[in-house]
């Protein structure tokens, strides 16, 4: 009996996954599959057991194979889903772009910072900072750059860093 239940075990593990499943019914038999059914049949679209995983997007049926085109009947077509709302940023937003891309460099993970609390006094700008340290937690730390007629300008942005005890050299 234990032999019986490792095998069935070892070979649960060794049959790679299927991405579709078909329920087919053969001879008057219900068939599940990952081929295409050769007759009657429908795909079932597969979700996660647990977690907040995605909903997988359904997949279309397999199309029927061998039939006289008599039988096949065009679908209704469902119209498209409408475009989503394109975000304009505001100008605050693209000198907050401009100046986190010019901190970027500094940050341990560049890729998960975020900003918040813009704020702008004529040509300096200022924002908090959000990035992660070595522990996996995020910190917050003051950044200011100063854009001049909408550009960065390189050689304040560097002093004000300075004062603001970024590490630059």
């Amino acid at each position: 009996m234990k032999i019986q239940a490792a095998l069935l075990a070892f070979t649960c593990l060794a049959v790679s996954p299927a991405w579709a499943i078909n329920k087919c019914s053969i001879d008057g038999k219900v068939v599940f599959q990952d081929t295409a059914c050769p007759g009657k049949g429908e795909v079932l679209v597969v979700r996660p057991a647990s977690g907040q995983g995605s909903a997988a997007a359904p997949v279309a049926p397999a199309a029927p194979t061998k039939q006289p085109p008599a039988a096949q009947t065009a679908a209704p077509t469902q119209p498209a889903p409408p475009p989503l709302p394109v975000q304009v940023k505001s100008p605050l937003e693209l000198e907050a772009d401009q100046c986190l891309a010019w901190y970027r460099p500094f940050l341990r993970d560049p890729h998960g910072a975020y900003y918040t609390n813009l704020a702008k006094d004529q040509r300096v700008f200022s924002m908090d900072l959000h990035a992660t340290n070595g522990y996996g937690g995020y910190v917050i730390k003051r950044a200011t750059c100063e854009i001049n007629a909408g550009r960065l300008d390189e050689a304040w942005t560097k002093i004000h860093a300075k004062r603001g005890n970024w590490p630059v050299e």
